[in-house]
C-alpha cells in the first residue's frame, strides 16, 4: 500500500514539475512577444516624432499664406475624418467608449478650428509664429487621436 501510495505521488510530483516546465516556456515565449511588441511600438513611436520634427521646422520656413492655406487643408482633412467615424458609430457592436472617443475627437476639432481662427487674426508675424507653434501641437495631437481611433474601428 505504501508503494503505492509513494508512486502515485512520485507520478504527480513528475507531472506538475513537467506541468511547471511548460507553464515557465509559455510564460517565456509571452514575454518575447511582448517585447517585440514593444519594440515595435517604440520604432513606430520614433519615426512619427521625426516625421513631426521634420514637418515643425518645414512649417517655420513656410510663409505665412501658404502654411495658412496648408493648415486650412489639415483642419478640413481632420475634421472629414471624424465625420467618417461618425458614420462608424451607428454599426453595430460599437462599444459605448468609443462613441466617447469619437465625442472627444469633436471637441477636438472644435478646438484646432477656434485656434485656427486665432492663428488667422494675429497682427504681426512674432505673434503669428509665436501661435503656429501651440496649434502645431494641437493638430499634431488631434492627428495622433485620429489615427489611434481609425485604427481602433478597424479602418
Amino acid at each position: 500500500m505504501k508503494t503505492r501510495l509513494a508512486t502515485c505521488l512520485a507520478v504527480l510530483a513528475v507531472g506538475s514539475f513537467a506541468h511547471a516546465d511548460d507553464l515557465s516556456d509559455q510564460l517565456k515565449r509571452a514575454l518575447e512577444k511582448a517585447k517585440v511588441k514593444v519594440g515595435d511600438m517604440a520604432v513606430k513611436a520614433e519615426q512619427k516624432g521625426r516625421e513631426w520634427y521634420y514637418a515643425a521646422k518645414e512649417n517655420l520656413r513656410l510663409a505665412r499664406p501658404e502654411y495658412t492655406k496648408r493648415a486650412e487643408k489639415k483642419v478640413e482633412q481632420l475634421d472629414a475624418n471624424v465625420l467618417v467615424l461618425h458614420e462608424m458609430l451607428n454599426s453595430p457592436g460599437q462599444r459605448d467608449y468609443f462613441k466617447t472617443r469619437v465625442a472627444a475627437l469633436d471637441q477636438h476639432v472644435a478646438y484646432a478650428k477656434t485656434e485656427f481662427d486665432n492663428l488667422k487674426s494675429s497682427e504681426s508675424e512674432a505673434i503669428f509664429r509665436a501661435r503656429q507653434s501651440g496649434f502645431n501641437k494641437t493638430l499634431w495631437t488631434l492627428e495622433a487621436a485620429v489615427e489611434q481611433a481609425q485604427e481602433e474601428a478597424g479602418l
